[in-house]
């Protein structure tokens, strides 16, 4: 068997060894007594002895205590401070920077299309250079199927598809879903709640077919120009009401509505066959922009911007194409931060004069997030003409970013959260880098 040797242990047999060796100092190997001679060495000795024999009466310490008055103090050792390394959330913009800038073009661009141009419009949603189409024509019920196929093969998510559906006279699917009433018979003949649900009931059923935007409430005040019946009257509280009430049963069915036309359409003439002029702003101010105001100050509604020129502000130019128009009067001093879009750049008051590319470029350096292209076969050649007027400074790469934001964001995608297996995809489809 071992013996596990205990330091106290050895402390103990040192002390019994001094105590043993002091118990009879001085005395000879015989035990005879001390002589005269050595008597000042006695002396010393009995003293020594006398010391002892009260130390030999003194209780031996146990092993416990002598190891205890033999212990040194214990080190102290300072406690571990642990570090957390908090990684920071990145910013949407961060998020989109990763995003190649051909791509966040592409999701800017918003072409007219038919039934017939679904597949071509997948092929580009793949690629991720479509941000949602609008939808024209007579569709047939196949059409449902149709969009369903390309909102799945959508690089990005889900893009908008839009139409037409203010009832009267401007209706796409009345074939497929119900004749509407027009605005100036809804606000003459229903109260605000029978507006919301006339809305809200036939956005369901466009919306059962796939589409997720309606191109309407339109708040333009009837005030003599074409736009008629397409109002919901003159009166601005009444056009502002009903407006709002017709949003409100889209929102209801969970479809996008849009407001339009900024900066507001009743007293211009039509511009698919021309471009109208209005009167000056200060006009304008007095009523028919009213209805947008009110739309900026609610903050949930997408704006369209008409091809309208208005003197003293847009120098000429269609607001569509403005400057002044969109980033100075409806961003800057109106507050307004959601998503703009142009009307159709097949209308002659744009096409007459300019090309969808040209329009594009115009229009994405103005301050607006959607061009409405005037037919799907110009989207890439618009997409490589905006690319470069980014590169070359034409147009400022942060605005093009936030109008990107703002696309996804009204199609309820963010870029920070999109699944890491579709990252990869995007440099792809950029750079056509991979196969």
């Amino acid at each position: 068997m071992k013996i596990r040797f205990l330091p106290s242990m050895a402390v103990l047999g040192v002390l019994l060894l001094v105590l043993s060796g002091c118990a009879s100092p001085g005395s000879g190997d015989d035990g005879s007594q001390l002589t005269t001679s050595n008597a000042e060495a006695a002396t010393s000795s009995a003293d020594d002895a006398s010391d002892a024999a009260a130390s030999a009466a003194a209780p031996v310490p146990t092993m416990v205590e002598a190891a205890v008055t033999t212990v040194a103090a214990p080190t102290t050792i300072a406690p571990t401070t642990t570090t957390t390394t908090t990684v920071p959330t990145p910013t949407p913009e961060e998020c989109a920077a990763e995003v190649p800038l051909k791509i966040r073009v592409g999701q800017l661009m918003f072409p007219l299309i038919t039934q017939r141009d679904l597949p071509a419009a997948a092929a580009l949603a793949e690629s991720g250079l479509l941000g949602g189409v609008v939808v024209i024509g007579n569709p047939n019920a196949s059409i449902a199927g149709e969009i369903a196929a390309m909102q799945n093969r959508s690089l990005l998510g889900p893009v908008i598809v839009a139409v037409d559906e203010e009832g009267g006279r401007v209706q796409r699917l009345a074939d497929l879903t119900s004749a509407l009433p027009s605005a100036n018979s809804v606000a003459n003949e229903r109260t605000l709640d029978e507006a919301t649900e006339l809305a809200r009931s036939h956005a369901v059923a466009i919306g059962e077919l796939g589409f997720t935007m309606n191109l309407a409430p339109v708040v333009d005040l009837d005030n003599g120009g074409f736009i008629r019946s397409r109002s919901f009257g003159n009166d601005v509280d009444v056009v502002t009401n009903f407006g709002f009430a017709t949003a409100d049963g889209i929102l209801d069915a969970g479809l996008t509505p849009v407001v339009k036309h900024f900066p507001g359409h009743g007293r211009g003439s039509d511009s698919h066959t021309g471009l109208p002029t209005l009167p000056e702003l200060d006009v304008l101010r007095g009523d028919d922009l009213i209805p947008f105001v009110r739309a900026i100050e609610r903050g949930d509604l997408p704006i369209m911007i008409g091809h309208l020129v208005v003197p003293g502000l847009t120098n000429g130019k269609p607001a569509t194409l403005s400057p002044e128009a969109i980033q100075g009067l409806l961003r800057d001093e109106l507050g307004f931060d959601g998503l703009v879009m142009t009307d159709a750049f097949n209308m002659d008051a744009i096409s007459a004069t300019t090309n969808n590319a040209d329009a594009a470029e115009q229009s994405l350096a103005a301050g607006v997030d959607l061009v409405m292209l005037g037919t799907l076969a110009v989207t890439e050649g618009t997409v490589d003409q905006v690319v470069a007027a980014v590169e070359s400074g034409t147009i400022d790469e942060a605005s093009i970013t936030a109008s990107f934001l703002r696309v996804l964001d009204t199609r309820g995608l963010s870029i920070c959260a999109l699944p890491d297996d579709i990252r990869p995809s995007i440099g792809c489809e950029s750079t056509s880098a991979c196969s």
